[in-house]
């Protein structure tokens, strides 16, 4: 039998599609740009998902705004923007390329886009006859944002916008199908519910009470179903201070005949919104159908005692914890009752109450467990709710420490997650710091950050994107910057966030004076207050 020998070239069009797919683009061009006219075909083909959320200005100027927007926008399926880190981005994008060009885009995300920028954007989104979702994060919207971009294009389908308030009763309709959004009261969802009857996900944040004696005082109105709803989350802020009643009333007044998914999470003062006997109610009749159940209420540490909580806990566990099994925590500032294991990542024990010195032996996250912070990734800690001989586990890749004392050894606490971190908040840069090779994020309180530090923190974390750093003297700083950006072995540094202690001197004293040589060097930089904001 003859032997086939075959290459990678040989391989079909549609297999590099496939290997395409799961690279990203700047991976894909460095791979297979110019390999070979096959594979380079291949690749014009291919449709691409764009992130820039986190890239460094040298990367954008010289890839992205040259080459792959100006040659490639008709692949484009995906974008996400940001002037979170990545300074301003969003305004030179809108500036360089016109948005309705990009004819196969389906998804978009936009992060702190400015009043203006988002008013251009909702003006073009007609005109993207592919779009199917947009995302974005902003404190403030254009007026009838949310109308136009819900109801002018028939592909759109999904939109994640959970800071836009609705304040009034829509007088339109839409055939979206995923939402998340923040509604004033519990009558505006209940609008929103009826316009929208196509929505099969809604997440829902609820702003503020009706502020109605009993329940006498809420209008009855024709029930509304709502067929399509297979995933319902409502969040109740802790400000609302919304009555349980008014919850209640939510279900009083619509039909969920094919729900799936019911998510409750509530900051509250008042033990109502873990009365069993209400939510036993609530489930029988008005979510039987129901598969999943996501429970998560806070109550202030200060208002209740524990035993109090404990008795609410032990009945809600006894009544519904056959179908829905409950657990309690307790973070020092809150307690906790919620379904299956802590359902947050993120868990902040940095206020401890010194009435809590016996719960200091239990891990917070698992009330009934004496292994510390096994269920979390994220964590933020003060030197107090530290003992001499915890270690955390693996699973912490997020981690803050305030005030720390001389009892914490940072190595033996660190040993186990040292290798997993991605991000890190402490004091100073102490001696007995673990290397943490995966280490994107670092700040760096309360100690001023010197020119010898640079060395130390290149061995620390060689792979550091973010460094928040403070500085008592900002004529120093310029020095600083030179030795991070080009006498260090920090490479993928990409962003820089400065906090001045300097007494004699601002930073736009100093921009003004270092103008040229920071222009000449490409970077990007912003003045926000005490804050120096530089983009390499």
């Amino acid at each position: 039998m003859p032997i086939s020998i075959n290459t990678f070239q040989d391989l079909s069009s549609e297999i590099f599609l496939e290997i395409f797919d799961y690279l990203s683009i700047e991976d894909c061009f460095n791979a297979f740009y110019n390999l070979n006219w096959k594979i380079k075909s291949t690749l014009e083909l291919a449709g691409f998902s764009i992130d820039l959320t986190s890239i460094s200005r040298k990367t954008y100027d010289e890839f992205y705004k040259k080459i792959v927007f100006p040659n490639y926008y008709r692949q484009i399926r995906k974008l996400k923007l940001s002037n979170d880190l990545t300074i301003n981005l969003l305004e030179r994008f809108f500036n360089d390329f016109q948005l309705d060009d990009f004819e196969q885009l389906r998804s978009i995300t936009l992060i702190k886009p400015s009043y203006m920028t988002l008013g251009s954007f909702a003006l073009m989104v007609p005109y993207l006859k592919q779009l199917e979702h947009i995302s974005v994060d902003s404190n403030s919207y254009p007026y009838n944002f949310f109308e136009s971009i819900t109801t002018n294009l028939l592909s759109m389908n999904a939109c994640y916008l959970p800071r836009l308030e609705i304040e009034d009763q829509l007088s339109f309709q839409s055939n979206i199908k995923y939402l998340t959004i923040t509604v004033e009261d519990v009558t505006y969802l209940l609008n929103l519910l009826a316009v929208f009857p196509q929505l099969k996900y809604l997440h829902a944040s609820l702003l503020s009470t009706l502020d109605i004696d009993g329940n006498s005082g809420l209008p009855i109105i024709n029930i509304i179903p709502c067929k399509n709803l297979q995933t319902l989350k409502l969040d109740v802020l802790e400000r609302s201070s919304i009555d349980f009643y008014e919850i209640e009333y939510i279900f009083l007044q619509t039909s969920f005949d094919n729900l799936k998914s019911f998510s409750y999470n509530c900051t509250t003062k008042s033990l109502n919104h873990v009365d069993v006997s209400r939510w036993k109610k609530i489930l029988s009749t008005y979510l039987s159908t129901i598969e999943n159940f996501y429970f998560f209420v806070q109550i202030p540490f200060s208002l209740f005692s524990s035993d109090n909580i404990k008795n609410v806990f032990n009945h809600i566990q006894t009544d519904l914890g056959s179908s829905f099994p409950f657990s309690l925590s307790i973070n020092y500032l809150y307690y906790i009752i919620h379904t299956e294991i802590y359902s947050k990542s993120h868990f902040d024990l940095s206020c401890k109450l010194l009435e809590t010195d016996s719960d200091l032996n239990y891990d917070p996250i698992s009330y009934e467990s004496t292994m510390k912070f096994s269920k979390v990734d994220s964590l933020i800690l003060n030197s107090h709710s530290i003992s001499s001989f915890t270690i955390l586990p693996k699973t912490i890749k997020h981690l803050q420490i305030h005030d720390q004392d001389d009892h914490v050894n940072l190595d033996k606490f660190l040993r186990q997650c040292s290798n997993q971190l991605l991000s890190l908040k402490i004091i100073g840069l102490p001696y007995d710091l673990s290397p943490m090779p995966k280490l994107r994020q670092l700040t760096i309180q309360k100690v001023m950050f010197k020119l010898q530090m640079v060395p130390k923190l290149s061995l620390l974390c060689p792979c550091l994107e973010l460094l928040t750093i403070e500085i008592d003297c900002i004529q120093e700083f310029k020095q600083i910057l030179d030795q991070l950006q080009y006498q260090s072995n920090l490479n993928e540094l990409k962003f820089i966030r400065v906090f001045s202690r300097d007494p004699k001197q601002t930073w736009t004293r100093w921009l003004d004076e270092n103008q040229s040589s920071l222009d000449n060097s490409n970077i990007s930089y912003e003045v926000k207050d005490l804050f120096l904001f530089i983009w390499l």
